[in-house]
Order: C-alpha cells, then sequence, then structure tokens
C-alpha cells in the first residue's frame, strides 16, 4: 500500500504564510514578488535522523570556504574511483548518503556537500547555480570523481554543471523537476500568489541571472550533452511528478529511464534495488 505520509510534499506553506502573501499581493504585486523571491530562494533546516548522524560520524569531514558561506564537505570510503553525491532542496549531505553503503562496498568512494543554507554549512540563501558552482569546486578539489548523482535540485544542478563542463563519465538524476518553470509554478501554488506575481518572479529572476528559465530546465539542458545518464524516478512521487522523468528520458538521448513504485521523493534514497541499479549502471 502507497505510504501517503511520505508522499506528501516535504515542503508546504503554512497556512498563516497563504494568507500573508494573499494580503501582501493585495496591496502591491511588485512587492510581493520581490519578498516571494526571497522565500523562493530560502531552504527549510529539517531535523536530521538519528540514523543520518550515524552515517555523518564514519565520514572524514571538513569545511571550506565558498564566496561568504563555510561549506561542510564530507568523505567516505578509501576507493581511487570517486562519486560525486548532490543532496536536494531543503536536504543535506547525510540524506543522499543512504546510497553510500552499497557504493564503498562496489569499489566507489564518496564524496557529498551541504549546500550553501543547508544541513552543517552556514547561510540564509542559495539557489541551483550555486549548487553547480559547489560541483565544479568539488571536481577541482577531488579530480577523481568520475560521476555524479544528485537528487531533486541537486539532480538539475548536475545537468546544468555538465552544460557548463564538467567532466564526468556518467550521471544520475534521482527524483528530479522537469523545468524551471514547474519548480517556480508549484513554489507559487504552494504560497497562493497569483500568476501576475508568478510572472513578476520569473522576469525578474530571468533578468537578475541573465538566463532564461527554458536555458536552465532539466528537458532543454539535456539535449545539449552527451554524456551518459540514468533516470531513476518513483511513479508515486508528488514532489515531481514521473511524467518529468519521462520527458526528460525523451531529450536526453545517452539516458536509461528506471522506474520504481511506492517510494516516493525521499524514501527512494535508502532503497537497496535502487542502489545496486546505481551500481550496475556506474560499472557497465
Amino acid at each position: 500500500m502507497m505510504n501517503k505520509k511520505e508522499l506528501n510534499p516535504a515542503i508546504t506553506a503554512p497556512n498563516w504564510l497563504r494568507k500573508m502573501f494573499a494580503f501582501l499581493e493585495f496591496i502591491s504585486p511588485i512587492l510581493t514578488s520581490r519578498i516571494a523571491t526571497l522565500f523562493f530562494f530560502t531552504p527549510i533546516r529539517f531535523n536530521t535522523p538519528k540514523l543520518e548522524f550515524e552515517i555523518s560520524n564514519k565520514s572524514l569531514s571538513k569545511t571550506i570556504k565558498f564566496k561568504k558561506n563555510r561549506i561542510k564537505i564530507y568523505e567516505w570510503g578509501n576507493s581511487k574511483n570517486a562519486v560525486l553525491l548532490v543532496h536536494g532542496w531543503s536536504g543535506r549531505a547525510t540524506q543522499v548518503a543512504h546510497l553510500n553503503e552499497a557504493l564503498i562496498e562496489a569499489g566507489y568512494k564518496v564524496y557529498s556537500f551541504d549546500a550553501p543554507a543547508h544541513g552543517n554549512s552556514n547561510g540564509r540563501h542559495t539557489h541551483m547555480l550555486e549548487f553547480a558552482e559547489l560541483i565544479f569546486e568539488m571536481k577541482k578539489l577531488y579530480p577523481e570523481i568520475e560521476s555524479v548523482i544528485g537528487h531533486s535540485i541537486g539532480g538539475a544542478a548536475c545537468i546544468y554543471a555538465l552544460t557548463q563542463g564538467l567532466n564526468a563519465e556518467k550521471c544520475i538524476i534521482i527524483g528530479s523537476p522537469v523545468s524551471t518553470h514547474w519548480v517556480l509554478n508549484s513554489f507559487c501554488k504552494q504560497i497562493n500568489v497569483s500568476q501576475k506575481v508568478e510572472s513578476l518572479m520569473k522576469n525578474h529572476l530571468e533578468y537578475k541571472f541573465q538566463k532564461q528559465f527554458d536555458d536552465i530546465s532539466i528537458d532543454t539542458m539535456v539535449t545539449k550533452i552527451n554524456t551518459k545518464g540514468m533516470i531513476i524516478h518513483c511513479e508515486n512521487d508528488l514532489d515531481a511528478p514521473v511524467e518529468h522523468a519521462q520527458q526528460i528520458h525523451k531529450n536526453w538521448k545517452n539516458s536509461t529511464l528506471v522506474l520504481t513504485q511506492n517510494l516516493g521523493h525521499r524514501k527512494i534514497l535508502k532503497n537497496k534495488a535502487v542502489s545496486h541499479t546505481i551500481i550496475d549502471f556506474l560499472k557497465k
């Protein structure tokens, strides 16, 4: 039977916030769009489960400087062959590190990091492009990283990094949303703002970063890379519907699509069958 609790989106806006944005929009749609953009870049720090503390304690960890932030990075295993794990929005390294045990047994060293405003790294705001910058920083620090594995928005960051020249043999994305348009639309629905505010946010963000949303959406970006890829997605994922994976696979010519059931958006990271599917792909 489907675990409904697991399948509910992790990030849901409380009713008071929805009411606040409805009131703000009545006063000024432009002001509302700016405040909403700040919230859009603000992840939620969820409590870390006990098991993840155990995973962290098994790592070699250190802190590096990245822009104005102190970033926590992690290392597990001793192999010369290495992979990089990239967590999703409001996640942390130890969340994706549930994949570690199988990867280490298969002969891989594993690296990961807590993005700004996530986990044990400091900061209050970040975005997908900063995730990608950190991927490049990790590759610079650890050139033995040969493949990248990203969950949710972390998968989008991996794909973006590849379009910018990241050297990686293979890329695996897990539960990643198809487009930046969808991410923004989903966020705006949660906080209860209109399409007008959403449009104002989109225009502001495209101007701020000098990038069109289409250009930083996975379904567009994968058409520009030749990296061998695997797309893993749960058919019951409510955070990013399975149709997203199917569209990405359609556009990514060197990709393999693997669908699971009843694992939702996060339990998929703890599934042993998923771990072995990843390893088989990496070893192929």
